[in-house]
């Protein structure tokens, strides 16, 4: 672990431990309902034929209201059907595809859901995500390979503040609250899943003030 990465960890476990209530508050039942049916329907396979499924997850997810072509949405859920895991092929794909505005654009929060749909100990980042670990991706004036590289160190990133974040005992007390709270075992949730909950509420609190 960095040092950098022990810093940014010792600071969001203490903020999110001061506000442990108001973040556990702040995440409503109805949306780890959705996202447990979500991964149980994953789990059943054939995606691509099952249109609730995409249905849902486009609504879960706000595919539909982010600008994606329906070109987009389709390159997406195969993707997601063939379980593909390699965030940089993930990103070059969708890429290549023009929105909806026919322009040329890096999907790293769309591209990071899927990962997790496939491999619920892959974390997931977004802006609210972003607010609290206070990482942002180049801008977008810069190449697509240049973007590409930011969204890849910054998920390795991610992936090591969880990791760490996760071993220590205050997280885990958390995590615990949010699982009797919520009535889920790591069976339905995985910790991975718990802490994304837990950041992505911390962040849209931050966005409040």
């Amino acid at each position: 672990m960095t040092n950098q990465t022990r810093i940014d960890k010792n600071k969001i476990i203490k903020e999110i431990d001061e506000k442990q209530d108001d973040v556990l508050s702040n995440i409503d039942s109805e949306s780890i309902d959705v996202y447990i049916f979500i991964k149980n329907e994953f789990e059943k396979g054939n995606v691509l034929n099952n249109p609730i499924f995409q249905f849902v997850f486009r609504s879960y997810y706000r595919l539909d209201v982010a600008g994606l072509s329906d070109s987009q949405k389709t390159r997406f859920f195969q993707l997601l059907s063939d379980k593909q895991e390699n965030l940089e092929y993930i990103l070059s794909e969708l890429y290549e595809i023009l929105n909806s505005k026919n322009q040329n654009t890096i999907q790293f929060s769309f591209a990071t859901k899927l990962l997790h749909t496939i491999n619920n100990n892959k974390p997931i980042y977004d802006n609210n995500v972003s607010r609290v670990i206070k990482k942002k991706l180049k801008g977008s004036g810069y190449a697509k390979d240049e973007r590409i590289c930011s969204c890849i160190e910054t998920y390795q990133f991610l992936e090591e503040l969880y990791r760490n974040m996760l071993e220590d005992e205050t997280i885990r007390n958390i995590i615990s609250n949010f699982r009797s709270k919520f009535k889920v075992d790591n069976e339905k949730i995985s910790d991975i899943k718990v802490l994304d909950f837990i950041m992505w509420s911390l962040g849209d609190l931050k966005k409040e003030k």
